[in-house]
Protein backbone atom coordinates (compact mmCIF):
# COMPACT_ATOMS: atom_id res chain seq x y z
CA UNK A 1 0.00 0.00 0.00
CA UNK A 2 2.60 2.46 0.99
CA UNK A 3 4.42 1.90 -2.51
CA UNK A 4 1.32 2.66 -4.00
CA UNK A 5 0.65 5.71 -2.11
CA UNK A 6 4.26 6.78 -3.20
CA UNK A 7 4.18 6.09 -7.02
CA UNK A 8 0.79 8.13 -6.85
CA UNK A 9 2.07 10.91 -4.97
CA UNK A 10 5.00 11.10 -7.59
CA UNK A 11 2.56 10.74 -10.21
CA UNK A 12 1.02 13.85 -8.80
CA UNK A 13 3.96 15.72 -8.22
CA UNK A 14 5.26 14.89 -12.12
CA UNK A 15 2.03 16.48 -13.31
CA UNK A 16 1.98 19.58 -11.52
CA UNK A 17 5.63 20.21 -12.34
CA UNK A 18 4.76 19.54 -16.08
CA UNK A 19 1.40 21.90 -15.45
CA UNK A 20 3.79 25.02 -14.22
CA UNK A 21 6.59 24.07 -16.80
CA UNK A 22 3.92 25.14 -19.52
CA UNK A 23 2.51 27.99 -17.63
CA UNK A 24 6.24 29.75 -17.58
CA UNK A 25 8.47 27.83 -20.01
CA UNK A 26 6.72 26.88 -22.92
CA UNK A 27 7.71 29.29 -25.73
CA UNK A 28 4.14 30.18 -27.64
CA UNK A 29 4.91 30.36 -31.81
CA UNK A 30 2.42 30.33 -34.48
CA UNK A 31 2.96 29.26 -38.09
CA UNK A 32 1.96 31.50 -41.41
CA UNK A 33 2.11 29.70 -44.40
CA UNK A 34 1.61 31.41 -47.63
CA UNK A 35 0.07 31.90 -49.58
CA UNK A 36 -3.09 31.57 -46.84
CA UNK A 37 -1.48 33.50 -44.28
CA UNK A 38 0.40 36.08 -46.11
CA UNK A 39 -1.61 38.84 -44.57
CA UNK A 40 -0.62 38.01 -41.06
CA UNK A 41 3.20 39.24 -41.77
CA UNK A 42 1.75 42.94 -42.35
CA UNK A 43 -0.82 42.40 -39.13
CA UNK A 44 2.58 41.62 -37.52
CA UNK A 45 4.02 44.77 -37.94
CA UNK A 46 1.02 46.95 -37.38
CA UNK A 47 1.29 45.61 -34.08
CA UNK A 48 4.93 47.16 -33.60
CA UNK A 49 4.66 49.69 -30.85
CA UNK A 50 8.59 50.55 -30.21
CA UNK A 51 10.91 48.74 -32.70
CA UNK A 52 11.13 46.90 -35.74
CA UNK A 53 14.57 45.49 -37.22
CA UNK A 54 14.54 43.25 -40.77
CA UNK A 55 16.92 41.22 -42.60
CA UNK A 56 15.67 40.23 -45.74
CA UNK A 57 17.18 38.71 -48.77
CA UNK A 58 14.38 40.01 -50.85
CA UNK A 59 12.30 42.82 -50.42
CA UNK A 60 9.99 43.84 -52.96
CA UNK A 61 6.60 44.11 -51.64
CA UNK A 62 4.14 47.53 -51.71
CA UNK A 63 2.26 46.27 -48.62
CA UNK A 64 5.19 45.77 -46.98
CA UNK A 65 6.45 48.86 -47.31
CA UNK A 66 3.39 50.25 -46.40
CA UNK A 67 3.15 48.87 -43.09
CA UNK A 68 6.68 49.86 -42.25
CA UNK A 69 5.29 53.66 -43.21
CA UNK A 70 2.41 53.24 -41.06
CA UNK A 71 4.70 51.95 -38.32
CA UNK A 72 7.18 54.90 -38.34
CA UNK A 73 4.39 57.40 -38.48
CA UNK A 74 3.22 55.94 -35.06
CA UNK A 75 6.96 56.31 -33.64
CA UNK A 76 8.49 52.66 -34.54
CA UNK A 77 11.95 52.62 -34.55
CA UNK A 78 12.86 50.86 -37.59
CA UNK A 79 16.35 49.24 -39.31
CA UNK A 80 16.49 47.08 -42.04
CA UNK A 81 19.37 45.51 -43.87
CA UNK A 82 18.75 44.09 -47.09
CA UNK A 83 20.83 41.58 -49.10
CA UNK A 84 22.65 44.26 -52.59
CA UNK A 85 23.50 41.05 -54.45
CA UNK A 86 20.07 39.25 -55.64
CA UNK A 87 19.70 37.39 -58.49
CA UNK A 88 17.15 40.17 -59.77
CA UNK A 89 19.05 42.96 -58.53
CA UNK A 90 15.32 44.02 -57.16
CA UNK A 91 16.43 45.26 -53.52
CA UNK A 92 17.90 48.62 -55.64
CA UNK A 93 13.96 50.36 -55.96
CA UNK A 94 12.71 49.97 -52.10
CA UNK A 95 16.49 50.59 -50.83
CA UNK A 96 16.07 54.04 -52.71
CA UNK A 97 12.66 54.64 -52.16
CA UNK A 98 13.22 53.86 -48.21
CA UNK A 99 16.42 55.61 -47.99
CA UNK A 100 14.49 58.94 -49.37
CA UNK A 101 11.64 58.47 -46.86
CA UNK A 102 14.21 58.59 -44.00
CA UNK A 103 14.22 55.18 -42.92
CA UNK A 104 17.61 53.73 -41.55
CA UNK A 105 18.23 51.00 -44.79
CA UNK A 106 21.71 49.64 -45.43
CA UNK A 107 23.03 46.55 -47.40
CA UNK A 108 24.17 43.64 -46.53
CA UNK A 109 28.06 43.20 -45.38
CA UNK A 110 29.90 41.46 -48.32
CA UNK A 111 32.13 39.81 -45.18
CA UNK A 112 29.44 37.23 -46.20
CA UNK A 113 29.24 35.88 -49.40
CA UNK A 114 24.95 36.47 -49.42
CA UNK A 115 22.75 37.54 -46.55
CA UNK A 116 20.22 35.42 -47.46
CA UNK A 117 18.33 35.71 -44.11
CA UNK A 118 14.78 36.17 -43.73
CA UNK A 119 13.95 37.57 -39.86
CA UNK A 120 12.07 40.47 -37.99
CA UNK A 121 12.27 41.28 -34.73
CA UNK A 122 9.56 43.52 -33.41
CA UNK A 123 9.90 45.22 -29.90
CA UNK A 124 12.41 43.01 -28.19
CA UNK A 125 10.24 40.71 -27.99
CA UNK A 126 8.97 38.62 -30.77
CA UNK A 127 10.78 37.14 -33.92
CA UNK A 128 9.45 36.10 -37.67
CA UNK A 129 11.56 33.83 -39.35
CA UNK A 130 11.33 31.28 -41.85
CA UNK A 131 11.16 31.24 -45.45
CA UNK A 132 9.49 34.45 -46.12
CA UNK A 133 10.64 37.08 -48.32
CA UNK A 134 9.18 40.17 -48.34
CA UNK A 135 7.63 40.06 -51.46
CA UNK A 136 4.49 39.55 -53.18
CA UNK A 137 5.10 36.11 -54.66
CA UNK A 138 6.14 35.12 -51.06
CA UNK A 139 3.26 36.68 -49.21
CA UNK A 140 0.70 35.62 -51.59
CA UNK A 141 1.26 33.20 -53.94
CA UNK A 142 4.42 31.15 -53.06
CA UNK A 143 3.81 27.87 -50.64
CA UNK A 144 6.32 29.52 -48.05
CA UNK A 145 7.05 28.28 -44.10
CA UNK A 146 7.99 30.82 -41.12
CA UNK A 147 7.08 30.57 -37.45
CA UNK A 148 6.47 33.69 -35.00
CA UNK A 149 8.26 33.50 -31.86
CA UNK A 150 7.05 35.53 -28.70
CA UNK A 151 10.28 34.82 -26.48
CA UNK A 152 12.27 37.53 -25.88
CA UNK A 153 15.40 35.43 -24.78
CA UNK A 154 15.36 34.09 -28.44
CA UNK A 155 14.56 37.81 -29.59
CA UNK A 156 17.42 38.16 -27.76
CA UNK A 157 19.49 36.21 -29.80
CA UNK A 158 18.76 37.41 -33.21
CA UNK A 159 19.22 41.00 -31.80
CA UNK A 160 22.77 40.23 -31.08
CA UNK A 161 23.03 39.03 -34.66
CA UNK A 162 21.47 42.01 -35.84
CA UNK A 163 23.39 44.29 -34.60
CA UNK A 164 27.14 42.89 -35.23
CA UNK A 165 25.10 42.44 -39.19
CA UNK A 166 23.87 46.06 -38.77
CA UNK A 167 27.65 46.78 -37.51
CA UNK A 168 29.22 45.83 -40.28
CA UNK A 169 26.46 47.18 -43.10
CA UNK A 170 26.99 49.65 -45.20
Amino acid sequence: MKRGMIFAGGLLLGILVTYIGTLFFIVPVNTVFSPDDGREIIDLIDSAEDSIDIEMYVFTSRDVVEALERAKNKGVEIRIIVERSTISGSNKEIFNELSAKGFRVKYASTAFQLTHSKFMILDGKVVFVGSHNFSNSALYKNREASVIIYSEKTAGEFQETFNYDWSLAS
